[in-house]
């Protein structure tokens, strides 16, 4: 038995159609161009026999040139298709509209008709931006324009990372959450090396947390600064930390942003000022947030020249002061406490537990023979005046 021949799609069929009609199209204007060589056809035919006739040294060669106008002109070459259909034997109408779709279809990009959306992690498409030359390798060049939607969408972020340590990230943003949640935040988003990234809502959040005065997470610093393009991220290069500072006793009239900018800079770098002083609630001392760096040395008196030329001493408190231990070079402890330096052992914290209980379980002692004396008194007395009142229920009735 034969093959059954293979049922069309709906697809090959609305295809066959089209290609219906195209063909009509060019039959008839194939048919146009027949009647033409047809009207042609004689003229060719009696050059033909010209050549052939006329006696000539190259009749062979004007004959094969004859023969090559004939076949230019009265039989036009097939195509390849054709070559390849009689080669391989006649296919069927549906597997040529196939093959034809196909064709067509593979003359289009392959992405320019992509659905980005079947992608789950895909979300906007990119171009190609053809790169210069610099010396022999390919090069591009990154201006302010081409980031500057970056940079609107970070501006009302902080920089935060614990002085000292690496908690995870979902402990972090726990703690962050907590912390912050009433100033709108909008994203954390983590960095290398623990440094984390806080975008809030506003402009005015983002001021709150860093006025919110110095954080500490598990005993150790919680560093907030605020973002900034410049600003490089790698845990190294974050060598300097904000740090609110106090003026105690410093002349209200001196409270100009020149003159506060002035002051704060014989400590670091000025960068804000809190609310109470921005609206001078309290004048008994200036608070500002000055950026130092970790290894200097953080003066506890300033000196500056008024405006009559005086030489005035004014005094300087922190509220924190970063850190350094000096046996491991690391910020945010002490020597005296340093893990490194002196490690505790397993041992060692079982014998300081052990001491520890020992010393509460003579304590529950002390504490439960005071009472035990308390109660001992407390009945004595109820005897002594239970005897008295009764001697002297005796005696009046005597």
């Amino acid at each position: 038995m034969g093959k059954r021949a293979r049922k069309p799609s709906q697809k090959a069929l609305m295809a066959q159609a089209s290609l219906q009609l195209q063909s009509n199209a060019q039959r008839g204007k194939r048919g146009s161009e027949v009647r033409e060589k047809e009207a042609t056809t004689p003229q060719i035919r009696a050059k033909i026999s010209e050549t052939v006739v006329q006696p000539n040294e190259n009749a062979k060669q004007k004959q094969v040139e004859a023969q090559q106008i004939w076949n230019e002109v009265a039989q036009p070459p097939r195509s390849s298709s054709y070559a390849e259909s009689a080669s391989k034997g006649r296919k069927s109408w549906a597997d040529e509209v196939e093959e034809e779709l196909a064709m067509q279809k593979q003359k289009k990009s392959v992405w320019e008709d992509f659905d980005l959306s079947k992608i789950s992690n895909a979300r906007f498409k990119l171009e190609y931006v053809a790169p210069k030359t610099h010396g022999e390798s390919p090069i591009v060049e990154i201006e302010l324009d081409d980031i500057s939607s970056e940079i609107e969408f970070w501006k009302n972020a902080d920089v935060c990372y614990v002085l000292g340590a690496h908690p995870p990230f979902a402990v972090i943003q726990g703690y962050i959450q907590r912390l912050w949640a009433k100033h709108g935040i909008n994203k954390i988003s983590m960095l290398k090396n623990g440094v984390t990234l806080v975008r809030f809502d506003s402009e005015i959040g983002k001021n709150e947390v860093i006025q919110g005065g110095i954080y500490h997470f598990d005993n150790k610093p919680f560093i907030v600064k605020a973002w900034s393009p410049d600003l490089e991220f790698t845990r190294e290069e974050l060598l300097t930390v904000p740090i609110w500072i106090k003026f105690p006793g410093f002349d209200f009239k001196y409270w100009s942003p020149k003159g506060l900018s002035k002051i704060g800079s014989l400590v670091g770098k000025p960068l804000m000022v809190d609310q109470n002083t921005e609206r001078k609630n309290g004048l008994n001392f200036a608070r500002l947030l000055v950026e130092v760096e970790m290894d200097s040395k953080l003066p506890e008196v300033v000196l500056f020249r008024n405006e009559k030329g005086q030489l005035v001493e004014q005094r300087v408190s922190y509220d924190w002061k970063p850190t350094l231990c000096t046996h491991c070079s690391k910020y945010g402890h002490s020597e005296s406490i340093c893990r490194k330096k002196h490690p505790v052992t397993l041992a060692t914290q079982q014998e300081q537990k052990g001491k520890q209980t020992n010393k509460d379980d003579k304590v529950d002692n002390q504490l439960a023979e005071i009472r035990s004396d308390k109660r001992m008194d407390k009945g004595k007395t109820k005897t002594v005046q239970g005897e008295e009142r009764h001697t002297s229920t005796t005696s009046s009735s005597s």
